[in-house]
């Protein structure tokens, strides 16, 4: 899985320079009709399967879905036996303010912080109700949201690869659309540094 998620840096690092719309302006891609309606930093990255980003190409369920995968994917882990070595103690303070204001969302919460976070990155509307019938906005501050978390940098990486590709490729994503119009963000120095070692 590490190799895969080299892959998909290598070919990220590509995509940012080349690929999505030709302007910041919002209007259409050059030659085509499609002008999508986010505002979030994976608005202008494009699907390879589809021409557009990956809100417009998968919609509200198949995020949803992915974010239920991520989450039990990730608890599956953190209770299973290797517990907390690759991810950390984060994921286990879920719910426990006590640890600081980084941990006081109950699990519910959680999830749907996180759905709303992916949805808004991924080009889709700021706000959304959740599974949970609750609403949620997305454009999160992603540092203040990991204060005093800790996370190591192989943690980030490891919770990328062995979570999010996976949680993707599971719901129906190609391995072509996690690299075009997933992974860039992920991959991206400056967000994984918003994170890292807060």
């Amino acid at each position: 899985m590490r190799n895969t998620f080299a892959a998909l840096a290598l070919a990220s690092t590509a995509l940012l320079v080349g690929c999505g719309d030709d302007d910041d302006d919002m209007t259409p891609d050059a030659g085509t009709t499609y002008n999508p309606t986010g505002t979030g930093p994976g608005t202008s990255l494009r699907c390879t399967s589809s021409n557009k980003n990956a809100w417009d190409t998968f919609g509200a369920n198949a995020f949803v879905a992915v974010n239920k995968s991520i989450v039990a994917k990730t608890l599956a882990e953190v209770g299973g036996p290797k517990g907390t070595t690759n991810l950390g103690e984060s994921f286990t303070h879920i719910g426990d303010a006590s640890k600081g204001p980084a941990y006081a969302d109950d699990a519910a919460t959680f999830e749907g912080k996180l759905a709303a976070f992916l949805v808004y990155a991924y080009g889709g509307p700021e706000s959304i109700t959740y599974a949970d019938g609750k609403m949620y906005t997305g454009p999160q501050n992603m540092a203040a949201a990991h204060v005093g978390m800790a996370i190591t940098a192989s943690q980030y990486d490891y919770f990328i690869a062995n979570m999010v590709v996976p949680a993707l490729t599971d719901n129906g994503v190609t391995a072509a659309d996690v690299s075009s119009c997933f992974a860039p963000i992920v991959t991206d120095a400056a967000f994984k540094a918003s994170i890292v070692g807060k």
